[in-house]
């Protein structure tokens, strides 16, 4: 690994996670109820767009997290 490096970044993945409410109409549609309410909690909408990097020179890793 080298002390000095001009990093060349390489994306191993990138994920776009699902908010708390994607996650509750999901189980929504799952249970095939329709009498099933959503609580006040579970109505958040903020989502992560997560990148990990690489350099193809030294190894060296990242991640990156950002907030929709």
């Amino acid at each position: 690994m080298a002390i000095f490096c001009k990093h060349t970044w390489e994306i191993l993945r990138e994920v776009t996670t699902k908010s708390q409410f994607e996650h509750a109409l999901e189980s929504i549609v799952k249970a095939d109820t329709a009498n099933i309410k959503v609580p006040g909690q579970m109505c958040d909408a903020n989502r992560k767009f997560i990148q990990v990097i690489n350099c193809k020179k030294c190894g060296k890793l990242k991640r990156y997290v950002t907030s929709i």
